[in-house]
Formats: structure tokens, C-alpha cells, sequence
């Protein structure tokens, strides 16, 4: 019986979790690429799983066990209705609500058969609960759906996505779905002939507190951040084991499993956004984060846990001192080191807060409504991230925030030493400090870091580097000294990222900030060169020198002594009759290369996110488009794949693929089928140029097999030289 059941969550997790990936990369070529469409994508698989373990409640409160047998095979059929799934036959999205799309139509086409698939791990549980005869609680079977969905998660890239389309994607996990429902039936079955046994298994054996503290068997709930609850998690599992069968849930403990739920939910969201921002959005940076999400629910409900939560314990304040300085300084290299430390920081964070709801579990009686907790907790910190936080915020502060709140799940370090194995003692907790403490902490954190940037500016010029581990590193250090103190740590590192936020737009003369469904965009002034940047994420897109004897001149990748300004010299040979030269650009940034237009041609810029329009349309920013010298010059706002297919075949000269979110390249514009589509639009003797700087990928071996696969000749150039006076950058 425990492997059937193992074997039926584990397949049902296995589909819920391949088709997020699924789903989400159907929807990337039509959204843009931008990371947003993975995190909304899992808000609405969060969502559904909460509609799904709250149908469970329902089920286990109000039906009989032969009546919840039938309701949830009724729910299985009509969530067959839909499939198979044919995602490749989306619509174009409308630009102007993306988020409206992209929900609605993961609705119409996922809802019903993952809603079944969510229905099933609380309610097989309490199946096995009432059907089982062995007194096992339930809980180890949450482990073995969760390893499901990382098996799943781990197959997607390395197995379906390299060899099957979308399409068949979408027939193989229908007929999973049908093999599914068929050992839903056979526990249907062993739950409607074990559900004579009414009586629940009492709680297993528990720790014995020592004298003076408290404990859950005589019916109180620990303090949600007290001294002994969260230390006994790091030292056994199980010395705050469930509640006796028959006792509800307080609404104190109902909100702290909403609490924990949450904060992993946002550090994971903040997490993807980086990665999939500043590297690449594609499936498998997506899936990692994810992966290791689940592998913490593996980990916290696993028989032998504690050691993990224990070591977990330990680390997390120092990563979080860590990232502190790293978000503050803006890092970006070594690379491998930072995507290390963010998803060391997920992980860690993930099995602080999922071990604690481990000691607050309930007994079985109960265990619909801790499901449904949980779920409503990922369902809200991932919801704030993807829907709220872009609306309140003009920077990821939402990152660094449940990076704080994370800290809250911590224990307070004990005094004295750990107690010997096999004893009943346990060190004397740390007495908890009066909030005004923490808070007074916090506030000389911040005022002592503004104190330092005031002394920043004798050697900032000529060592940012150095002003930055000075002003931002010392902070890092003393919030690392606070980790026996959860409180004051959290509102130290509040207290800093604040701070140090408002020191970063300070330092780059931030004019204008800007969020929205595509990421961030903000104006910044140098005024020691008299210019002004656009940066996107952490990298500048282009930037404009404000006198005006200098005004019309390209800079940073775009200066014509590099790659594309060689390029444009050359251009005047593509003309092979009267007609006017046409140049199409995919990405607009500051408008830089609007700078190379001349008299009688036909520039058209493509540009998917609105608020870069709007920059670039700003003179008091940027000029270039308003000073081009070109006949006609159109800005057509949308992804450039579907775009482009509205325009004539071989009707451009010129297409220049200049598109990034951050750093990254979207990945949906670098497939065979982008390029024969480029190539379509080209006139017989056009040029398809591209623009590959990139500070993490070498994209120079994919496009060269991507020339090959189309039977056209590649040319590359690297330009490695750096002239910051002209304003010029390597590319």
C-alpha cells in the first residue's frame, strides 16, 4: 500500500510539474521572451494548486469517504475534456495585456486536468491515513510527490525538450494523465475498504521538553519565533511533533504555516528573476530554481531531516550577509560564483522554513487544512512577486525583503552548550529581546552606512570598487554577527538594502525608474562625461552625450570605430537599384543606431516593451530618433518574431537583431526557424547582422551553427578595446 500510494503522488506531481515548463515555453515566443512569463506562469500553477489542496479540505470535511472517491474521479474525468493540449496553436497575444493573456489563456487550456493533479496529494494522504494499518503518518508520502515533481522538472530539459516538439509534449502527457487516473482508481478502492477505521493513529512518540518549557502535547502552540521551537527542529524533528488527533489548528499556527509557505514561494521568484534577467530565459534556468525548491520540501519532510535543517540553520546568515553585499554592490562577475550563491541562498532558505513547518505539522485529522495553508502561502509570496511587487516597486526589492523575512524563520541561539546525545536536556534559551533593541540595531546599520558614504566620495572616484566593499561589505559583516539574533538580523539586512539602494541611485544620478511586465528600466547621468545611460536590468543599453557637438555620435557598442560602425560604412554597397535603402532593427534601446541613418532611407525599429519606447522618445534623454536623418523612420511596438511576419518578404536590406532583456539575448530569436524567417524578409543581397556582447554565454559557436544549418556564410567580430573617453565599448 505505501508504494502504490508513493507511485500514484509521485506520477501526479510528475505531470503537474511538466507541464509549468510545458506551458510556459509555448507562451515565450509570443510574450517576448521576458523572464515575467515564467513567474506569472507559476503564480497560476501556484494558484491552481491551492484551488486544489482547498477542494481537498472540502472534500475530507463534508464527504464520506466513498463520496470523496467518487467527487475526485469526477474531477479526473472532466479535467480530461481538454486534452490533448495543442499549445503551439496560441494566438498573438495582445501587447497592451500581456499578464491578461498569458492568465487567461493558461486557463482555458491547463486549469481543469491540473486541478485534479493538485487535488490528490492532501487527499490521498488522508486516504492512506484511514486506510493503512501500520500507524505511519501520512507525511512521508508529501516527500515522494515531491521527488515526482523534481524527477519531472530534471526530464524536461535533458529529455522531452531536446526530442519532442510541443506538440507531442502535449499527447505524451495525456496519456500520462490517463495512466494517472487509473491508479487513482486502485486507491479509490483500498481507501473506500480500509474507511471503517474512523479513529485516526495517535501522534508518535515525542521528545520530552525539559522542565519549564513548553510543549505542544499539553495542547499550547510554541511561539511562532520563540527560543526552543525552531533549535529543537535543528537537534530531532520531531520534539514538536503533531497536535493530538481531535484538537483544531489555532489561528496563531493557520497563519504561521501561511507565513512559511510564503517566504520560500517570493525567494524563489526572486531567484528566477536574476537568473532568466541577466542570463538567459530559457526553460532550464527556469527549471533549476524550481528544482531546488522542491528538493527542500524533500529534504524538510524526509524521516531524517534534522541534521539538514540543523546545518540550514547555521548557513543562512551568513549567505544572506553574503548576497547583501552582492546585491548592494551590483556584481556581476565571477559569474558562476554569484548564480552559486543565489541558488545556495534559495535552497538553505527553503529547508529553514519547510523544516519549520515540519515541527508545526499537525496530526493526520488535520492535514487537509495544513495542505491548504501551505498552498495559500506559495500561492501569496509568489503572487506578490509576479502581480504586486512590479506595481509597489521601481527595483527587486521584493528579493531582498523575503530574504529578510526568511530570517525571521531562524531559531534563537541557545547559551551554553548542546546537550549530550541521549539526554533529555536542552541549553538555556537566549531570552528574547525587547523589539526597540532590534530596531535601534537596524537603525545604526543604516546611519552607519550613510556615515561611510559621506566619507565614500575622498576615494570613490578612482575606486568604486573599494567605496563599495567599504560602504556595503562592513554593513555585510555586521549583520553576519547577528545570527544567534533572527529579529535584529532581519531588520539589519532591511535596514541595509534600503539604504544601499537609495546610495546606488544616488551614485548613478538615477533621472527616471521604471518597472513593468518586462523588467526595469532607468535614465542615469554621468556628469563627469555631461551623458545620459538607459540601463535595463544591470546593463547599459545605450547612452547619448548631452552637448550638442557631440549629440548625433553612437557610443558604447554602437561607436563607429567598432563592428557596426564598420558595418554601416559598408552598407551603400547592399543598394542594387533606385530603391531606397531599408534597415529594420529588433530592439531599440536609447535608439543609438538611429544615429547611422541617412537621407532617402527607411529605418523600422521593433521594440516589444513600452516604457523603452518611451525613453527613447524623451529628448530630454535621448535624441537620436529625433535628430535621425532618415526619409521615414517607424517604431513598431510588439515581439519582433510575430511582427516581422507581418511585413513583405525581402523587403529589408538591413535586419539588425539587437534585442536583450538585461544581458540576455531572448532565446526564442536565436532558433532556425528566427533565422529563416529573418532571412525571408531580406532582399537577395541583404545582410542579417547580430549583436552578441554578452558577459555570461559565448554566443559566437551558435550562430555559426545556426549559419551552417541554413547553408549561409557567418562573420564575426571582436572588438575587444575600451575607450571610455570616446565613450566606447567593447562588443
Amino acid at each position: 500500500m505505501p508504494a502504490l500510494f508513493a507511485l500514484t503522488l509521485a506520477l501526479g506531481a510528475a505531470l503537474l510539474f511538466a507541464v509549468q515548463p510545458l506551458a510556459a515555453r509555448a507562451a515565450l515566443p509570443i510574450l517576448g521572451g521576458t523572464p515575467a512569463v515564467w513567474n506569472t506562469s507559476m503564480v497560476f500553477f501556484q494558484g491552481v494548486v491551492l484551488a486544489g489542496y482547498a477542494s481537498a479540505h472540502l472534500f475530507a470535511r463534508r464527504l464520506s469517504p466513498g463520496a470523496q472517491a467518487v467527487a475526485f474521479l469526477a474531477v479526473i474525468a472532466v479535467g480530461a475534456l481538454p486534452l490533448p493540449a495543442s499549445p503551439t496553436d496560441t494566438p498573438a497575444a495582445p501587447p497592451a495585456q500581456p499578464l491578461v493573456w498569458l492568465l487567461g489563456n493558461l486557463a482555458s487550456q491547463f486549469a481543469l486536468p491540473c486541478l485534479a493533479l493538485a487535488l490528490a496529494s492532501p487527499l490521498l494522504q488522508r486516504w492512506y491515513s484511514l486506510a493503512n494499518r501500520d500507524d505511519r503518518e501520512p507525511y512521508f508520502l508529501y516527500a515522494a510527490s515531491n521527488a515526482g515533481s523534481l524527477g519531472a522538472l530534471l526530464a524536461y530539459p535533458l529529455l522531452l525538450e531536446p526530442r519532442l516538439d510541443l506538440d507531442r509534449q502535449a499527447h505524451l502527457w495525456a496519456i500520462a494523465y490517463a495512466a494517472w487516473g487509473g491508479l487513482i482508481v486502485l486507491t479509490a478502492v483500498l481507501q473506500v475498504r480500509g474507511s471503517g477505521r474512523t479513529a485516526f493513529p495517535p501522534p508518535p512518540a515525542l521528545v520530552q521538553p525539559a522542565q519549564g518549557t513548553t510543549s505542544v502535547e499539553q495542547g499550547t502552540d510554541p511561539p511562532l519565533n520563540g527560543s526552543q521551537g525552531p533549535w529543537a527542529v535543528s537537534r530531532s524533528r520531531r520534539t514538536f511533533g503533531p497536535r493530538p488527533a481531535g484538537t483544531p489548528p489555532s489561528a496563531r499556527r493557520f497563519l504561521g504555516w501561511i507565513a512559511l509557505g510564503a517566504i520560500p514561494a517570493s525567494l524563489l521568484q526572486g531567484c528566477t528573476l536574476f537568473l532568466t534577467t541577466d542570463v538567459a530565459s530559457v526553460p532550464l534556468l527556469w527549471v533549476i530554481p524550481l528544482a531546488l525548491y522542491l528538493t527542500t520540501f524533500i529534504v524538510a519532510f524526509a524521516r531524517h531531516g534534522a541534521w539538514a535543517v540543523g546545518a540550514s540553520n547555521r548557513a543562512l546568515p551568513f549567505l544572506t550577509s553574503a548576497l547583501l553585499f552582492v546585491i548592494l554592490s551590483r556584481a556581476t562577475q565571477p559569474v558562476a560564483l554569484l548564480i552559486v550563491l543565489h541558488l545556495a541562498l534559495l535552497f538553505v532558505a527553503g529547508v529553514v522554513c519547510h523544516g519549520r513547518l515540519v515541527s508545526l505539522r499537525p496530526a493526520p485529522e488535520h492535514l487537509t487544512a495544513f495542505y491548504l495553508a501551505m498552498a495559500l502561502g506559495g500561492v501569496l509570496g509568489g503572487a506578490f512577486n509576479a502581480l504586486l511587487a512590479p506595481q509597489l516597486f521601481q527595483t527587486v526589492a521584493e528579493y531582498p525583503l523575503a530574504m529578510a523575512l526568511a530570517c525571521l524563520a531562524l531559531p534563537c541561539r541557545p547559551v551554553g552548550r548542546a546537550p549530550l546525545p541521549g539526554t533529555s536536556s536542552i541549553p538555556v534559551p537566549r531570552a528574547a529581546t525587547p523589539w526597540v533593541r532590534d530596531v535601534a540595531w537596524a537603525a545604526g546599520i543604516g546611519v552607519g552606512m550613510a556615515i561611510l558614504a559621506a566619507v565614500a566620495p575622498w576615494f570613490s572616484a578612482d575606486a568604486p570598487r573599494l567605496r563599495d566593499a567599504v560602504v556595503f561589505g562592513l554593513p555585510a559583516i555586521a549583520c553576519c554577527a547577528l545570527l544567534d539574533r533572527p529579529r535584529r538580523l532581519a531588520f539589519a539586512t532591511v535596514a541595509a538594502f534600503v539604504v544601499g539602494l537609495w546610495l546606488q541611485d544616488h551614485w548613478s544620478h538615477t533621472q527616471h525608474a521604471e518597472r513593468n511586465f518586462f523588467g526595469i528600466t532607468r535614465v542615469t547621468r554621468d556628469p563627469v562625461a555631461n551623458s545620459h545611460q538607459i540601463v535595463h536590468g544591470n546593463t547599459i543599453h545605450g547612452r547619448q552625450f548631452q552637448d550638442a557637438e557631440r549629440r548625433q555620435e553612437p557610443l558604447t557598442y554602437y561607436h563607429r570605430n567598432g563592428p557596426l560602425g564598420s558595418i554601416f560604412e559598408a552598407m551603400p554597397s547592399l543598394r542594387s537599384d533606385s530603391r531606397a535603402i531599408r534597415v529594420g532593427v529588433i530592439g531599440l534601446g536609447a535608439g543609438s543606431m538611429a544615429a547611422y541613418a541617412r537621407p532617402g532611407e527607411h529605418w523600422t525599429f521593433f521594440e516589444i516593451d513600452p516604457a523603452v519606447i518611451r525613453v527613447a522618445r524623451n529628448p530630454e534623454w535621448f535624441t537620436f530618433l529625433r535628430d535621425a536623418q532618415a526619409s521615414r523612420l517607424d517604431i513598431i511596438e510588439g515581439d519582433a518574431r510575430l511582427r516581422l511576419r507581418e511585413e513583405a518578404d525581402a523587403s529589408f536590406d538591413l535586419l539588425v537583431l539587437d534585442a536583450f532583456s538585461s544581458d540576455a539575448i531572448p532565446v526564442h530569436l536565436l532558433t532556425r526557424e528566427a533565422i529563416q524567417l529573418y532571412l525571408g524578409k531580406l532582399r537577395p543581397r541583404g545582410w542579417l547582422v547580430a549583436h552578441i556582447s554578452n558577459r555570461y554565454l559565448g554566443l559566437e559557436p551558435v550562430f555559426a551553427a545556426l549559419a551552417r544549418d541554413a547553408g549561409i556564410v557567418c562573420r564575426s567580430s571582436d572588438d575587444p578595446f575600451d575607450q571610455p573617453s570616446l565613450g566606447k565599448e567593447p562588443s
